[in-house]
């Protein structure tokens, strides 16, 4: 029982793409093409990605009969059977030796936030994921972590200004994210996750925007601090946190599935990164 698909599947790469957020410290810091950052890059995203997918399928040990009842999260392998729970259990394991191994190798720090993340994790699998509001900052934590092992990965401080930003990206991400639940699920919603009872479509479209705008100055605020022209990004971030706001609002809040899913904000993604690059590593930084 399993097969390499499954298996895949119950790993969900996909999802890697969140570890990303490893690399903020290093890339707005000028750090991201040094030898220190590029001998350790390959090895910390390895690593996180393991742990991260370990806690996905922890979770989905933990939530296999509440996935039963959601029309897409049914079809998980260990939901429906395709991958026992025993396979589960020792991939989880095995991942989570591999990547302990690879964080003890980079940085003492590095693994003390890997091990806070999965404790993390931990607690919104058991509880947290059914109490409205403490859900969505456990998701929004999950992404702030990856920034701050980020910085001690690469051993690059983090700004006190990009760590407001990104936790309030997060919660935004995360908001989306419970919108999206909501609109699929409708009256299945509290069968599935109990803390969608707590939420009303108009609790989550204040949090929704108040994290959008909130996150819009914080970055705005780092521009200024960090680096002279990076303020001329923030146009392309005003666009792309308006189109993420037009996908939540339509119920294509995942942070994954947005990101990979719409063209238009996938684009807008690149266009900001290659500025921000251009202006941090190249000639546009006056």
């Amino acid at each position: 029982m399993g097969g390499v698909n499954n298996i895949v599947r119950l790993l969900r790469p996909k999802h890697w793409v969140k570890n990303m957020f490893l690399f903020a410290a290093p890339f707005f810091g000028g750090e991201l093409l040094s030898w220190g950052t590029l001998s350790v890059a390959p090895l910390a995203f390895i690593a996180f990605s393991f742990a991260a997918s370990a806690s996905y399928i922890i979770n989905d040990i933990a939530d296999r009969k509440a996935d039963c009842l959601h029309p897409e999260k049914r079809q998980r392998p260990i939901a429906c059977g395709e991958v026992s729970l025993a396979t589960g259990a020792a991939l989880a394991v095995v991942l989570l030796t591999v990547s302990a191994a690879m964080a003890f190798f980079i940085d003492y720090s590095f693994l003390a936030y890997i091990i806070v993340y999965l404790a993390i994790q931990a607690c919104y699998s058991i509880y947290f994921k059914n109490a409205a509001v403490l859900d969505i900052f456990c998701i929004a934590s999950g992404f702030v972590v990856r920034v701050l092992a980020g910085g001690a990965a690469f051993a690059v401080p983090i700004s006190d200004w990009l760590f407001l930003s990104m936790f309030m990206i997060s919660l935004m991400l995360a908001t989306g994210k419970r919108i999206g639940e909501a609109k699929l699920l409708h009256e299945k919603a509290a069968a599935h996750r109990e803390s969608l009872t707590g939420f009303t479509p108009a609790l989550l479209n204040d949090i929704l925007l108040i994290t959008a705008a909130s996150s819009l100055v914080f970055y705005a605020m780092y521009t200024i601090e960090q680096y002279k022209n990076f303020i001329y990004t923030v146009p392309v971030v005003t666009f792309g946190l308006f189109r993420y706001l037009l996908l939540a609002k339509e119920g294509r809040g995942d942070p994954t599935d947005a990101m990979t899913g719409d063209r238009l904000l996938a684009l807008t993604v690149i266009i900001w990164l290659l500025s921000v690059g251009m202006i941090r590593y190249g000639r546009l930084g006056g």
